[in-house]
Parts: structure tokens; C-alpha cells; sequence
């Protein structure tokens, strides 16, 4: 549902909110990092690793990594229709599909050894998946050479928010790229027409991380309950599965013609079909 704005000025509201969140993120009182967080529900040795299932969880990132990597890198050349007008727009969602391999590997090894100097080894892969997602979406629905700008500032941001954590054991950088940059997402969604249709796999896979966020928070209870899986486990499958719905969003969706103004507009992918 779109505001009764005009694009001036839901493009000034998206800036203010972010220009807002990022000058809260350093004003407000430091938000340490509660040793707490590093104590599992389920902390089962299996095969001689700790923390054995929410260790092997990880792997659902590892194969929807790899195969959204190989459906961004490749689509076209097998024998896919281009999932993108234009050309430029490719780079984020291969940047994402990385952040979301690595967040395989540095998660595996957080959660094999739990502590803060591994924490940062998950943190930043997904900051560059979070990062990505957020310029894909301003290239395909607000304006394609602002996402093209947009994505390597983006990505030094996410990546500094965590170093900043270390450095200063303030987590409000870190908790604004995470939270905020999905709430922006949100908002430019619901704020921007759609350059390409199938809009729905990225609402799911926004209600899939959310529920993954909730049984993360619901890990002992969870735990409890079935006394085989804990929520944090829960929390690596639902997150894997809303990588999959965005994967899934790009294999199905097709172009949509919006009129665009001329001169923001970039030449079409000679691999469109």
C-alpha cells in the first residue's frame, strides 16, 4: 500500500528514517553484548563437535549459497530467462548469495566455539547478505544506478558496524544493520512499484526470518519441548529457507513495464529474453 506521497517525498522519508537510525546507533547508550548469548539450549557433543546440530544447521546456507550463486552467476547460461533488466543488477544478489556462503562457514565455526572473537566471523558475512539484499531492492525499485552507487557503501558500513562492536562493545551499529536495513527493505517495498513480479516471495521471506528471530529468542523453551531440536536450530533452518524464497523469487519472477524517466534508465541485459 503506497503513502499518499509522491516519490520526492517518500524518497525523503526513506532517508530521513535511515539518516534517524544511523545517528541513534551512536548517540544512544552503548549496547553491550550479554555473555548470556553464547550459552545454547542444546549443546550435545555428536561424533566428538560441540554443539552438534546447531554446528550442522548451518549447512542449509551452505546449499542454498551455492545455488543461488550459481543461478546468479549462470541463470542465462542455462538456459534461464534473464532475471535481470539490467545488467548492473546481478552484482548485489551475487554479493548476497556470497554473504549468505560465508555466514555458512563463519556460523559453523561460531557455533563449534562460541565467543565473541567468532561471533564477529558470523556477523560480518551476514552484514555483506543483509547489505545487498537492501541495495538489490533501491536498484530494482527505486532507481538502478542509486542501487549500482549504493552497494559498496553499503557493504563498508555493515562490515564496520561489526568491528565497531569489538572495538567499542557497542552492539547499536551492528543491531541497525540487521534490523533497520530489513526495515527499510520493508518499507521501500511497500513504498516503490516492483521492477519484476513474484513480490510475494520476498514478503515470505521476510515472515520466514521473522519466525526464525522468534524461535532464536524461544531456544530453551523450544528445546524443553521437544527435547531433539532447539529453537536456535530452528532459527539456521527458517533462515535458510528465506534465502531459498529470494532464490526462489529470482528463478520465477519476470519483468514488469513501469515508465521509468529516460535518463535513469541503464540499456537492458543482451542476455533478456
Amino acid at each position: 500500500m503506497m503513502l499518499a506521497l509522491n516519490r520526492q517525498g517518500r524518497l525523503w522519508l526513506i532517508g530521513s528514517l535511515a539518516t534517524g537510525a544511523m545517528l541513534a546507533a551512536f548517540l544512544l547508550p552503548p549496547l553491550r553484548q550479554p555473555q548470556t548469548y553464547h550459552q545454547f539450549a542444546d549443546s550435545r557433543t555428536v561424533l566428538g563437535l560441540p554443539n552438534f546440530l546447531n554446528v550442522v544447521s548451518n549447512g542449509g546456507f551452505l546449499a542454498v549459497g551455492l545455488l543461488g550463486l550459481r543461478f546468479s552467476c549462470r541463470g542465462d547460461a542455462l538456459g534461464k530467462q534473464s532475471a535481470f533488466v539490467a545488467p548492473s543488477e546481478r552484482l548485489p544478489y551475487t554479493s548476497f548469495f556470497l554473504g549468505v556462503l560465508f555466514t555458512a562457514f563463519g556460523s559453523a565455526w561460531y557455533h563449534w566455539r562460541p565467543g565473541d572473537a567468532t561471533l564477529v566471523w558470523d556477523r560480518l558475512p551476514m552484514t555483506l547478505a543483509f547489505m545487498s539484499l537492501l541495495a538489490a531492492n533501491i536498484s530494482e525499485r527505486i532507481d538502478v544506478r542509486a542501487g549500482r552507487r549504493w552497494l559498496w557503501p553499503l557493504l563498508a558500513m555493515g562490515a564496520a558496524s561489526v568491528w565497531w562492536w569489538r572495538w567499542r562493545d557497542n552492539l547499536w551499529p551492528y543491531a541497525a544493520v540487521q534490523y533497520f536495513s530489513l526495515l527499510l527493505l520493508g518499507l521501500i517495498m511497500a513504498l516503490f512499484p516492483p521492477r519484476y513480479s513474484r513480490s510475494a516471495d520476498l514478503w515470505l521471506a521476510a515472515v520466514l526470518y521473522a519466525l526464525a528471530k522468534v524461535t532464536e529468542a524461544l531456544d530453551a523453551q523450544i528445546f524443553s519441548l521437544t527435547r531433539w531440536i532447539s529453537g536456535h536450530t530452528l532459527k539456521h533452518l527458517l533462515a535458510a529457507l528465506a534465502v531459498y524464497s529470494v532464490l526462489r523469487h529470482l528463478m520465477k519472477r519476470a519483468a514488469i513495464n513501469h515508465e521509468a524517466p529516460p535518463a535513469r534508465r541503464e540499456a537492458p541485459s543482451v542476455a533478456r529474453a
